[in-house]
């Protein structure tokens, strides 16, 4: 009877502090700060970025003061359970109404896309709209 109490316990405290987040709503339910088009000026030049992918993917790259990147990919999550690793060629840039927009050419597909960023304790989330349902993705940014 105690084991059983004791894993249902960890298993508890395990659930509630991996609790993770995968929509705009979730960010607003964590009191994420959305960063300004100030803020995301000042963090995205020479920022090291880590891009994690709802489906499973993570990416990294390095924003270079000309606009420019190289990112490397994982692979996982896109390619029918076959982890492919790629890099692509990508360009970045802040937009004045606070957006951090990316272009990745890769192999065989390409993105294009712009997002809002938000602030939830340590981690980075991007969202395309404030819209509950929207898809967070979760970022880390380093210098």
């Amino acid at each position: 009877m105690f084991r059983m109490m004791a894993v249902l316990l960890a298993l508890g405290v395990c659930s509630s502090a991996t609790a993770q987040i995968s929509t705009y709503a979730d960010v607003k339910a964590k009191s994420g700060a959305q960063l300004s088009a100030a803020d995301l000026n000042q963090l995205m030049p020479g920022a090291k970025v880590v891009s994690r992918t709802p489906a499973g993917s993570t990416r990294t790259w390095e924003n270079k003061p000309d606009g420019t990147f190289v990112a490397s990919s994982d692979g996982r999550g896109s390619t029918g359970g076959k982890n492919v690793p790629g890099t692509g060629n990508g360009t970045w840039k802040v937009t004045p109404e606070g957006r951090y927009c990316v272009a990745i050419q890769w192999t065989r597909i390409s993105e294009d896309w712009c997002r809002l960023i938000f602030k939830v304790a340590d981690k980075y989330y991007g969202v395309g709209k404030l819209d509950e349902a929207a898809v967070a993705n979760e970022f880390e940014f380093s210098k």
